[in-house]
């Protein structure tokens, strides 16, 4: 029976708007999130992946104090032309960076909620950022989000702005004040919001125009390495839209005029 009032109290407390650490995507943010998982990838292969929903990263957990923001993308009135980009883009990367499934045993659970039994995990799901056309590879770094006003913007959500936890991707003090820096020359992700009410947790998707897009596809490696690519290593990217494909790789060695370029 206590177990089961736990339960209880755990999803009324999810379900809450407030106050909220698992934020997603807030009003204001560069870009939309999210890992493509080996379902996901299959649906695009037959144009049967209509919306995404936003991941968060790892590092940033989950707490059981309540969620804030957008949850899901519509991705239905992609053309059947981006779509093909989009599939030629991430099978470029794949080839790379093939499929990983590996089993985790968690045993019996020590705790309640604890996993329990045997996993299956995929460990290198690509990364996706659905940023504005306008985003300037050269210019920006990839996994900030450039959002200035995050707090204002939760408090008209009806959040406590002091008990929100905003969740950096780059969580590093070269990566906060690279936000802060740059932020007021990146304009915010062009989305359509959902005409139910706008405040807390919202489940209804947000929407896009293709047309003012990009698909930013990346390689499972770090966040950190995305923003600051490593000057020894070379790694590559794809901005997808409706006119196509290109790709980028980061800039090596000791001079960077830019931090990501289109190859050739």
């Amino acid at each position: 029976m206590t177990r089961a009032l736990a339960a209880v109290g755990i999803v009324l407390l999810l379900a809450s708007p407030g106050p909220a650490a698992n934020g997603y995507f807030i009003p204001g943010d560069a870009f939309f999130y999210f890992e493509l998982d080996q379902a996901e990838w299959k649906a695009l292969q037959a144009g049967e992946l209509t919306s995404v929903r936003y991941d968060r990263p790892e590092h940033l957990g989950f707490m059981f104090c309540g969620y804030a923001g957008y949850e899901n993308l519509d991705l239905s009135n992609l053309s059947d032309e981006f779509r093909g980009h989009l599939v030629a883009a991430v099978a470029s990367v794949k080839e790379k960076y093939p499929t990983k499934i590996v089993e985790i045993d968690h045993g019996e659970p020590k705790f309640f909620g604890d996993p329990s039994g045997i996993e299956r995990k995929e460990t290198n799901k690509l990364r996706v950022f659905v940023h504005n056309r306008s985003f300037d590879l050269s210019r920006f770094r990839i996994g900030l989000k450039y959002n200035e006003s995050w707090g204002e913007t939760v408090a008209g959500m009806g959040l406590d702005r002091e008990d929100f936890h905003y969740g950096f991707f780059v969580p590093t003090p070269q990566g906060i004040a690279e936000s802060w820096r740059m932020g007021s020359a990146v304009r915010p992700l062009a989305v359509q919001f959902p005409e139910s009410d706008r405040r807390g947790f919202v489940r209804e998707p947000l929407k896009i125009d293709p047309a003012k897009t990009t698909f930013l596809v990346c390689p499972p490696v770090s966040l950190t390495s995305l923003c600051f690519p490593p000057r020894e290593g070379r790694l590559r990217c794809f901005a997808v839209s409706e006119d196509g494909r290109a790709e980028f790789a980061s800039v090596t060695g000791n001079v960077r005029k830019s931090i990501w370029v289109e190859s050739d």
